[in-house]
């Protein structure tokens, strides 16, 4: 099928006659009037108005059209022109505004408009996903990137990618000329792309789509190690994912090491022009620096790994986070010199940052207290209630949301688990009101945790709005529909074609958070402000915190804490050893007025 390539709007012509027409349409002169006096019988033929029901639909779409022209030239007036259109009061101002609309629309497009002001919606949509919002965006993306700038923004196509180009240079008198060269490409999934030495515009792509030059791949680095190699990599490229599959059953590990040695690569290329086999001491000092402030056009917001809009960092890193990375670094290192790949170690001479010792190395700070957790999550609590004011077709997005919550805030299950886990291990303890669920932890190893008859109930209300509450296997959570797109199907998880596709772990914490600042935001429920904020704010991670501090509150044994958290040693665990906080502040109290009562 031949894509459909028309991308920009109709600009439409209106005559003289049209906006004395529309003038005297706003200001309620009859349609009848209208057709005698400000046309003759040859106009209203030529524009296919035969009755003056024709003419009023013509005036009609005109009047909408330039609502809508002038609502893009100035989003101030918008809201206005659309309640003199829905109340069909027109004031002088407003019509003011809305003839002047006409004078925007035959105008040519500049740099510093809007992409809505001249392609059609569903192109703009989808330029717009990937942040591109004006026409200087536009043309700066394609500018960068190529001929194939298009490739790696979905449903565009290079029919539409033709189109585009083909209309901005056409505007060329306002838009300026437009440079498209083949020497740089978009990344694409399964595609790789070289890396060259254009220092005022790099090409930043992930690990997986990177091809390095040559000169700088690291084959012959300055710090190759003259034995014979214990891995096959020959190139740097190479070695850091010899180095990566050590990690190929631990996700999240492969994923944060991934990040570092990606970030430390591209850094060594573009920064110091060097391979990394050929990086010093002084080398690794300015990286450490690089860390701590990153160059601002490196940064930006978390998206797909393939969308051009892909950035190395979000922003500065914290100096917890900039000694996570040195360590990941200098083990890297150390594993590339125990299999001879390099001579030495570099980054043994490197200082680690100085970073504050918390007091907790664990957030638990974040739990909710047990009154909060229990207006959340009990029977006809906030959650309930925000699943009752939500309109029909957000209900069942909001009772995932509440399966979810209740499986990890009544498990202490890890983000990870929680969306791995599977039905299949589910089972009901026949001696208790109990259920019991295996999954799979850090460390590959299997251990049991316990769910109540309530987590299980919200379960299966998410299984019925799924439509298999019926069967045994899949996934405990899923998304109740996923669009039929690569990039879509890409974020979940692969399952056989009979089953529902589980979550991925960053769609799952996306999931929880936003509906959490949902019912915070739905003023219908009655809580504290205070409330509010703490669930407005609060991740995923805090109700497995939650778990921990209030199994330990109310006594639960720390050995049995330990099992069910997944925690290697029982000194994590006891870190859950505290009063919440009103119960410290009572028994304090009650201390203190004992020693009172004593004195007296």
């Amino acid at each position: 099928m031949a894509q459909n390539t028309c991308i920009a709007h109709d600009i439409p012509r209106y005559t003289r006659a049209d906006f004395t027409a529309l003038r005297a349409s706003l200001n309620k002169l009859s349609i009848v009037f209208i057709a005698q006096n400000y046309y003759t019988e040859e106009d209203l033929e030529a524009l296919g108005c035969a009755t003056p029901a024709d003419l009023q639909d013509r005036l009609d779409l005109m009047r909408d059209h330039l609502v809508e022209r002038a609502s893009v030239a100035n989003p101030h007036i918008a809201e206005g022109l659309r309640n003199a259109r829905k109340s069909a009061k027109w004031s002088q101002v407003a019509q003011k505004y809305l003839f002047l609309a006409a004078e925007f629309e035959s105008s040519q497009p500049q740099r510093q408009d809007a992409l809505t002001a001249w392609l059609k919606p569903r192109v703009s949509r989808h330029l717009r996903d990937e942040g591109i919002r004006t026409l200087e965006d536009l043309l700066t993306l394609i500018e960068a990137r190529g001929p194939t700038w298009w490739r790696p923004i979905p449903r565009l196509g290079q029919g539409k990618a033709g189109a585009l180009l083909r209309w901005l240079q056409t505007h060329e008198k306002t838009l300026g000329s437009l440079t498209v060269t083949g020497t740089q490409q978009a990344p694409v999934a399964g595609e790789l792309v070289p890396i060259t030495l254009r220092a005022s515009n790099p090409i930043l792509v992930p690990l997986e789509g990177m091809r390095l030059p040559r000169e700088l791949d690291g084959h012959q680095g300055l710090n190759r190690a003259a034995n014979f190699s214990l891995i096959q990599a020959h190139n740097d490229l190479e070695a850091v994912e010899s180095y990566l599959v050590k990690f190929r059953a631990q996700e999240k590990t492969r994923r944060a090491y991934r990040r570092e040695l990606e970030r430390l690569l591209l850094w060594s290329i573009y920064k110091r022009q060097k391979p990394l086999s050929s990086l010093l001491v002084e080398d690794c000092e300015v990286f450490k620096d690089f860390l701590a402030t990153p160059d601002p056009t490196w940064c930006g917001p978390k998206t797909s790994r393939w969308s051009v809009r892909w950035k190395p960092f979000e922003g500065s890193l914290s100096p917890k986070s900039q000694l996570y990375a040195i360590t990941v670094i200098r083990a890297f290192f150390g594993w590339l010199v125990n299999v001879r790949y390099l001579g030495g170690n570099p980054w043994v001479a490197i200082g680690n940052p100085v970073t504050e010792v918390a007091l907790h190395p664990m957030q638990i700070d974040k739990a909710l207290p047990e009154v909060l957790w229990s207006a959340l999550a009990g029977t006809g609590g906030y959650l309930d209630q925000a699943i009752s004011n939500a309109e029909a077709r957000n209900k069942g997005q909001l009772r995932l949301a509440k399966a979810a919550l209740l499986l990890i805030g009544h498990s202490g299950m890890r983000r990870e688990e929680a969306a791995n886990a599977r039905r299949e291990n589910l089972k009901k303890i026949q001696s208790h009101n109990l259920y019991e669920l295996s999954v799979l932890g850090k460390r590959s190893k299997w251990r049991t945790v316990f769910l109540p008859s309530e987590a299980v109930q919200a379960l299966e209300a998410h299984w019925r709005d799924r439509g298999d509450d019926r069967e045994k296997n899949g996934f405990i959570l899923s998304p109740l529909m996923i669009p039929p797109t690569t990039q879509a199907l890409r974020k979940h998880l692969v399952a056989d074609d009979n089953e529902a596709k589980g979550f991925s772990v960053d769609g799952l914490g996306r999931l929880i958070t936003r509906s959490l600042k949902q019912v915070a935001d739905d003023y219908k429920i009655a809580m504290t402000e205070i409330e509010r904020e703490i669930l407005a704010t609060r991740g995923v991670h805090a109700f497995r915190h939650t778990f921990g501090t209030l199994s330990v509150a109310q006594g639960l044994p720390l050995d049995v804490l330990q099992r069910v958290l997944g925690h290697a040693s029982l000194q994590t665990t006891s870190i859950y050893v505290q009063a919440e906080r009103q119960r410290s502040i009572e028994e304090i109290g009650l201390l203190f007025d004992r020693r009172k009562i004593k004195d007296n």
